[in-house]
C-alpha cells in the first residue's frame, strides 16, 4: 500500500512539473511574440532643405534688438531673405528677395516661410508657432505678430488676413507689436524665422531643421 501511495506521489510531482514547464513555455512565447509586433522606430531625420535664411532691416542682418517694451508700441519690423549674409548691399525688398531666391540652383518652391516666437510673461512661457495669419494674436494679449507680402503688393499695404492669401503669398515681413501688460514680459522675445517643406520638419510642434535664424528682442 505504502509503495503504491510513494508511486503516486511521484507520478503527481511529475504532472506538476510538466505543468509548470509548459507555462513558462507559454510565457516566453508570449515575450517574444511581444518583442516582434514592436511597431517599428519612425524613420530617421534627414535635412535636405538647402535655404540660408534671415531677418534684415534696411538690408542689415539682424540678430538683436534693444527696444523698450512699452504697451501699444511696435517693437520691430524685419524682412525675410533667403540668405544670411551680413550685409545685403541694397534696402529694396522687391530686388533683395528676387536677387538671393534666383541664386539657388536647386529647386526650391516647394518650401515655405514659418516663424517661431517665444517669451516668458505673467510666470509662464508663452509660444507662438506662426504658420499663417490665423496664429496673429495666438501671444495675445502680450504681443501681436503681424505677416505682410511685400515682395507681391503694390503701393501701401496692411498686414495679411486669411482671406488675403494666395498660392504664391511670401510672408516677406513680420511685425511684432506689443499690445499690452509689457510689464508683465520678464524675459527677451525670441524671434525665430525658418524655412520648411511639411510636417516631417516638425517634432513635438517645434521645427527641427536647419533653415532658420534668430533675433534676440530685449527691453532696454
Amino acid at each position: 500500500m505504502k509503495k503504491i501511495l510513494i508511486i503516486l506521489c511521484l507520478l503527481m510531482l511529475v504532472g506538476c512539473n510538466d505543468k509548470e514547464i509548459e507555462k513558462e513555455e507559454i510565457k516566453e512565447k508570449e515575450v517574444n511574440y511581444q518583442e516582434e509586433v514592436k511597431d517599428p522606430e519612425p524613420p530617421k531625420y534627414v535635412d535636405t532643405n538647402p535655404i540660408k535664411v534671415g531677418l534684415y532691416n534696411y538690408g542689415k542682418l539682424i540678430d538683436n534688438v534693444d527696444v523698450s517694451f512699452k504697451d501699444s508700441k511696435d517693437l520691430c519690423a524685419l524682412e525675410v531673405v533667403f540668405t544670411n549674409i551680413p550685409d545685403l548691399g541694397g534696402t529694396n525688398l522687391k530686388n533683395n528677395w528676387k536677387k538671393y531666391y534666383d541664386m539657388y540652383e536647386e529647386d526650391i518652391s516647394g518650401y515655405k516661410i514659418g516663424f517661431y516666437i517665444e517669451f516668458e510673461a505673467g510666470g509662464e512661457k508663452i509660444e507662438n508657432l506662426l504658420l499663417d495669419p490665423s496664429n496673429a494674436y495666438k501671444a495675445g494679449p502680450y504681443i501681436y505678430a503681424y505677416l505682410y507680402d511685400g515682395v507681391h503688393a503694390k503701393g501701401r499695404y496692411t498686414h495679411l488676413s486669411m482671406e488675403d492669401l494666395k498660392d504664391d503669398t511670401i510672408y516677406s515681413t513680420i511685425k511684432i507689436f506689443l499690445y499690452q501688460k509689457a510689464k508683465d514680459i520678464t524675459s527677451p522675445i525670441s524671434l525665430t524665422v525658418f524655412t520648411y517643406k511639411d510636417e516631417n520638419d516638425f517634432l513635438d510642434g517645434h521645427y527641427r531643421g536647419n533653415s532658420k535664424h534668430t533675433v534676440t528682442i530685449t527691453n532696454k
